[in-house]
């Protein structure tokens, strides 16, 4: 099994000094995988890497258990660590999971959140809805939930929604737009009703809204998955 070509991704360079080692190469294979730069069943071998970025093999080790431990890559026989691909199945429970979980944090957050925060939130929407790339969009949406979720207090759990979101960030980025996925007003309307919901203590219908909107985004994910096997 041959190593995948390291020249052909964009990459970035390592800078001593810059950051801890583990991490920048971490950081860097992480952007490949969720680019797609790096596909699913790509083979990543320790020295190809440590040659690209001209250094030791020590990082490198480190870096590919923080990605074995994210479920970003998996070793085979003989030890060799390839991209982790998802079936639309797993894909799925990703999305099921990311729902009750970012529904339990947000009914967690309702009572927390500011009032100024949510008047925040509505014009951080409202730019949203004129946003056309959709690397950019995915971006600001991931921060519109953030914010919220962050008020539940609870590390564990955005800890496992970070998680979740980076094992399917791929799909969503090279799916996105033939998808349907990049649907920037329809999002919108849906992020209007969370924040209605927030901005009147409405706890439990928050999080009934946001499970929606969340397994809606996965569905439409899996269905366009789907259509690219048939």
């Amino acid at each position: 099994m041959t190593s995948t070509d390291l020249t052909m991704l964009k990459l970035e360079s390592f800078e001593p000094g810059r950051r801890i080692a583990a991490d920048f190469i971490a950081d860097s294979l992480r952007n490949a995988i969720q680019s797609g730069a790096l596909a699913d069943g790509a083979v990543l071998k320790q020295a190809a890497i440590a040659d690209h970025f001209e250094i030791s093999r020590v990082p490198v080790r480190e870096a590919m258990r923080q990605l074995l431990a994210e479920g970003l890559i998996e070793l085979r026989a003989h030890h060799i660590a390839v991209v982790r691909g998802l079936s639309l199945e797993r894909i799925s429970e990703i999305y099921d999971n990311r729902a009750l979980i970012e529904g339990y944090l947000l009914e967690r957050a309702v009572p927390n959140i500011p009032v100024g925060v949510v008047k925040e939130l509505r014009a951080a929407e409202k730019a949203m809805r004129g946003e056309d790339d959709h690397a950019e969009w995915l971006r600001l949406n991931g921060k519109f939930h953030r914010t919220m979720n962050e008020y539940a207090h609870d590390v564990t759990a955005l800890e496992l929604v970070a998680q979740l979101k980076s094992r399917a960030e791929r799909y969503v980025r090279m799916w996105g737009t033939g998808g349907g996925l990049h649907r920037p007003e329809e999002a919108g309307a849906e992020h209007v009703e969370i924040l209605d919901l927030v901005g009147v203590g409405d706890a439990k219908g928050a999080r009934a809204a946001v499970e929606r909107h969340i397994r809606t985004t996965g569905e439409r994910l899996v269905a366009y998955g789907r259509s690219q096997q048939a």
